[in-house]
């Protein structure tokens, strides 16, 4: 009996010792854990996702294509050919290029339109900043000079030029009305006169700038935790020192887009220069904008205009890449 017991119980444990070792159930209330999904399983999964990124960026990439890749291109053809605006285009290799640069006109455009571009990028910035600085301090008034300070910008450019060219002009204008009100001549002809016409041109840029500007650079002001002032103002800081140290210094990505788009745009600006001089008296303020407006729907010389266009589009690209470059490296 008893060694068949001890049979059973060897049978029953072959591992070990039989009294110690119980028979365990399987635990089926325990869910099997997941297997791990296949090489083909990740691939088709991975298909899905690249075809979902397409389908959502395809109609960017589409309009990007249409408004701007294939403008470039026929842009960059078209300086290359002779057209009149109508009838066959001939090419006409490098001959446009090669008038442009041996064109004493081209040069003094170009001159003219970095002067115009800089001194108003300049101005635009450095207004911008003290409004801004000024309203995100609190300054008396300051939800009157958000809304105040950006009407021009919403103002369409056309509608600009014709008031200020209004204004500037002798004996009836606002501005020479405001001259002889404060006892100086009312007969002043800025616009008229080679040596200051650029002067107008310059100042109604910048007055309908600086609004855009001007709110970027708040919400980058207001955008600074106040304790970063508190912190300097219990170390003694005062204003002036706070916005020297402090402010610029935080504010300076924005400030740098900021004075690189005003550049830009100031560069590309037409409407305000032809709205105000057309480009005159003379050639006083003929930007490149004009330069080209002229050549192609005056002259009828299409070739040529779109040649000095891609110049000074080239131009721009390496001056905003060297501005967001050297951004970059501030930031770091």
């Amino acid at each position: 009996m008893n060694r068949v017991g001890e049979g059973r119980c060897a049978l029953s444990h072959p591992d070990g010792d039989p009294m110690t070792q119980t028979a365990t159930a399987p635990d089926r209330s325990t869910p099997p854990e997941p297997l791990p999904p296949t090489t083909s399983t990740r691939s088709a999964a991975q298909r899905r996702k690249a075809l979902l990124i397409w389908a959502v960026i395809s109609p960017a990439i589409l309009l990007i294509a249409l408004f701007f890749v294939i403008p470039v291109i026929q842009a960059v053809r078209m300086s290359f050919s002779e057209w009149g605006g109508v009838g066959e285009i001939t090419f006409d290799g490098w001959d446009n290029y090669q008038d442009t640069v041996q064109s004493g006109l081209f040069y003094r455009s170009l001159f003219i339109t970095l002067v115009f571009a800089v001194i108003s990028s300049a101005g635009i910035v450095t207004i911008a900043t003290l409004l801004a600085a000024a309203v995100s301090q609190g300054v008396r008034g300051s939800r009157f000079y958000r809304v105040v300070w950006f009407v021009p910008a919403v103002a369409p450019s056309a509608a600009v030029a014709v008031y200020w060219n209004t204004a500037f002009q002798p004996g009836t204008g606002t501005f020479n009305a405001l001259l002889g009100a404060v006892g100086l001549s009312d007969r002043t002809t800025l616009l008229a006169d080679p040596a200051t016409a650029l002067i107008p041109v310059i100042f109604v840029n910048v007055w309908v700038s600086v609004g855009f500007a001007f709110l970027l650079l708040l919400g980058a002001m207001e955008a600074i935790p106040t304790s970063v002032y508190e912190a300097a103002r219990i170390d003694g800081a005062g204003r002036i020192r706070q916005f020297f140290s402090l402010t610029l210094p935080l504010v300076r990505p924005v400030l740098a887009i900021v004075a690189t788009l005003q550049l830009i745009w100031a560069f590309n600006n037409f409407t305000i220069v032809w709205g105000l001089t057309r480009g005159g008296p003379g050639e006083a303020t003929t930007t490149l904008p004009v330069l080209v407006y002229r050549a192609a729907f005056l002259e009828g010389d299409y070739g040529a205009a779109t040649a000095v266009a891609v110049i000074s589009g080239t131009f721009l690209i390496i001056v905003g890449f060297i501005a967001m470059r050297f951004s970059q490296s501030r930031q770091a």
